[in-house]
């Protein structure tokens, strides 16, 4: 059996971690820059709000119901969802488990035979319960497509699964979950497919399964083949084993329009020190590294404008020192006066191993020197916080726009280390 743990409301759950107070009251929390919903209490949820709606159109909903309005606090989300991580990990042998996303973790019970997986799977989630404050759900079945399918079940029906856990462990259960699940509502279909879908008579999930396989896999290809195979519970998809990253992008649409040339060449430089810092954490150094600026392609009479442009290191680096100068040195090359700029970014590229590293006999090799300043840096970011010690050329100003944070975090900020999780918003 396979286990999916969900986080339920995560970010929302983090508020209610921080300020219990705001258990049983509509909350909502904002995306970067504070424009859209990306999460919702289930009070909020009733009162008709919708994800991603955007803030400015719903204040006076807002403010009618007492709806209480968070900016995101990425800091403390990593945290928690590492602490949540770390937790559930315990319970499984190593790398018996893949983390899915920021709020949901597959476990591997597989081998499981004589565990009550209700009763330890319950065990899980009060552990969580009482340690962090966080509500979760839990879905058990033969494969991870049933798994999603076993925790949608479980999250929309609390009343009949008060305890959070649900197993999806008998052909019935099955049949019975995808005759009443909508097809878009599949892992992996989606909107778009679901359309098609309905189209060709596919209503429910039941429907797929009794479609020619001649059928899904025109219209779905092997992936349709793996997902009825999923149905059936036979196992298409094996858990996925962490690897590092093979490109790193920290890019940011601005609150506001920028048209200052240093206050966006700050912007650049910080974004290109946070691509360092990710290199290091994976012990990687890159070969390229890439910048682009754009301006509002929503606000055409102000002008538009975007570029980028590539360079090769001379030696590979995972220096913030050397692709913070680079960073500027293909701004320089690409700003243009007169535009107002509303995103820019940088990504690195073309990885090496730290130690596996090939100097240029032509070139200087800066990362030598910096390399002991960069781990003091690293160490001492780790300890005392994110960005306590940096480079001269940032500013120390948030890369996003967050204007609701309440004095509980900042006092929680000022009394906590939050150490660097797995997931960074940038």
């Amino acid at each position: 059996m396979y286990a999916l743990l969900d986080c339920n409301n995560f970010f929302v759950s983090c508020e209610r971690a921080l300020k219990p107070e705001l258990q049983e009251k509509p909350v909502i929390v904002l995306s970067n820059n504070d424009g859209c919903v990306i999460s919702r209490s289930n009070e909020a949820k009733a009162l008709g709000i919708p994800m991603a709606a955007p803030a400015f159109k719903y204040k006076d909903l807002f403010a009618a119901n007492d709806v209480k309005v968070f900016s995101a606090k990425f800091e403390l989300y990593n945290y928690y969802s590492q602490q949540v991580m770390k937790i559930a990990k315990s319970y499984v042998p190593l790398n018996a488990f893949e983390v899915y996303s920021i709020d949901e973790l597959f476990l591997d019970f597989r081998g499981f035979k004589y565990f009550d997986l209700y009763d330890y799977c319950c065990k899980i989630r009060k552990e969580i319960d009482i340690e962090l404050q966080l509500p979760t759900s839990i879905g058990l079945a033969p494969t991870k497509t049933l798994c999603k399918i076993a925790n949608h079940i479980v999250k929309k029906q609390t009343k009949k699964y008060p305890e959070g856990v649900y197993i999806m462990d008998s052909k019935e259960k099955i049949e019975t979950a995808l005759k009443e699940l909508d097809i878009q509502d599949v892992w992996g279909i989606g909107r778009k497919l679901g359309a098609k879908m309905r189209d060709n008579g596919v209503h429910k999930a039941w429907d797929l399964l009794q479609k020619p396989e001649i059928w899904v896999r025109k219209v779905m290809g092997i992936q349709g083949i793996r997902m009825i195979n999923e149905f059936k519970g036979i196992p298409q998809l094996e858990l996925d084993t962490p690897s590092n990253k093979k490109s790193i992008v920290v890019s940011r649409s601005f609150m506001k329009m920028i048209s200052n040339k240093e206050e966006l060449a700050e912007r650049v430089e910080t974004f290109a020190i946070y691509c360092a810092e990710k290199l290091r954490k994976q012990n990687s150094c890159c070969k390229v590294i890439s910048v682009f600026i754009q301006t509002n392609r929503f606000r055409k009479e102000l002008g538009e404008y975007r570029d980028g442009f590539s360079i090769i290191l001379p030696n590979p680096s995972s220096s913030s020192i050397v692709l913070a100068k680079l960073a500027n040195t293909i701004f320089e090359a690409i700003y243009k006066e007169g535009f107002h700029y509303k995103k820019a970014g940088v990504m690195v590229s073309d990885f090496v191993p730290d130690n596996e590293r090939l100097i240029n006999l032509f070139e200087k090799d800066e990362d030598a020197k910096h390399i002991p300043i960069m781990k003091a840096i690293d160490k001492l970011n780790l300890k005392y916080g994110k960005d306590k010690i940096r480079l001269g050329g940032m500013s120390g100003k948030n890369t996003y726009g967050r204007a609701t944070l309440s004095p509980e975090y900042e006092a929680f900020l000022k009394n906590n280390t939050l150490p660097e999780a797995n997931y960074r918003f940038q």
